[in-house]
């Protein structure tokens, strides 16, 4: 009797760890077809962020509502998504690498921004990055992405570090001083230098970071500034959402590029940018769709050189394969 007994628990047990197994099979099955209420994605005051006001004025992801959130600060924007609050976020690539290696559970989605900085002066005599030794150069918030490549840029042309003072404050700030004369050079993403351009008539473009990039790294490199990362919780929950909105980010933007008079008052309502200064900061805006996986190259080459200069902008290390969502 008592062996009987022993079989038939046996057997009741694996009949309940049969059917345990099938559960958790069916609601992970489950999770990976349905489709959420809504994404949460946050983004900055800038280009990257036109293509998402389309989307969802379009209601672009069907069944699901994307709930955009403008972050005023790169600090912000971080912490939000190191506590999960955010599917996906648009970041600098430098602080996604920061934040991977972190260990904070995300991956890079995909690349958008690809050069939109530029070095802007009221000084017809500097021309070169070597033209402001001795000069006050304002730059955006100390560790941001127009610091880092402005170090960089200063030390690839010969200057040391206490050869240019660099002067930091947010990008608005910095483009209403050049418009009332109190800056004379100044490092800045548009559309702040179509602002000062349009507004002070002595201000011009003196370098453009993506040529010059390319005139130290190669001519058949870019220059990956920005792109979006996604909580890998929600890319696994979620994977045909995910595709799908990757997929109608990607014709938001092909169409906010090739459309820019038609997405001016989408971007004037939303963004509280005058229509004029949208369109003309498209031209000299390098933005375009690529996936993470796809961008790998020149993210790799972009960061390794960050690396080399100054490891803390990027976490001490370079992020691994598993930083790049695959396709």
């Amino acid at each position: 009797m008592v062996r009987k007994s022993a079989l038939v628990m046996l057997v009741l047990l694996v009949i309940m760890s049969t059917v345990g197994c099938n559960a958790n099979t069916a609601i992970n099955k489950q999770a990976q077809s349905s489709v959420p209420e809504k994404i949460v994605v946050q983004a900055p005051m800038a280009p990257p962020t036109a293509p998402l006001y389309k989307m969802a004025q379009d209601e672009a992801l069907k069944g699901t509502k994307i709930e955009l959130i403008i972050y005023k600060s790169v600090e912000e924007a971080t912490t939000r998504a190191a506590k999960g609050e955010a599917d996906l976020t648009v970041l600098p690539l430098n602080v996604a690498a920061k934040l991977y290696n972190k260990q904070v559970d995300i991956s890079l989605a995909n690349v958008s921004t690809w050069g939109i900085l530029y070095l802007v002066t009221l000084d017809d005599q500097v021309g070169n990055w070597q033209d402001l030794s001795g000069k006050d150069l304002y730059v955006g918030a100390q560790g941001s992405t127009p610091d880092v490549l402005t170090q960089y840029l200063l030390d690839r042309s010969g200057l040391r570090k206490d050869e240019v003072k660099l002067t930091y404050l947010g990008s608005p700030e910095i483009a209403q001083l050049m418009i009332n004369g109190m800056a004379r050079y100044a490092v800045l993403p548009e559309p702040q230098v179509t602002q000062v351009l349009l507004k002070n008539s002595e201000a011009r473009v003196a370098r453009d970071f993506f040529k010059d990039w390319q005139s130290f790294e190669g001519d058949s490199t870019s220059l990956p500034q920005a792109g979006m990362v996604v909580r890998n919780e929600f890319a696994r929950a979620y994977p045909k959402t995910l595709a799908e909105f990757q997929s109608s980010y990607a014709a938001a933007m092909e169409w906010t590029v090739a459309n820019t008079a038609e997405a001016a008052p989408l971007v004037e309502v939303n963004m509280n940018m005058p229509a004029q200064i949208f369109i003309k900061s498209m031209e000299r805006t390098r933005m375009f769709f690529t996936t993470g996986s796809q961008a790998k190259s020149d993210v790799t080459t972009y960061l390794a050189r960050l690396l080399d200069f100054s490891p803390e902008m990027v976490g001490g290390k370079l992020p691994d394969e598993k930083f790049f969502l695959a396709d």
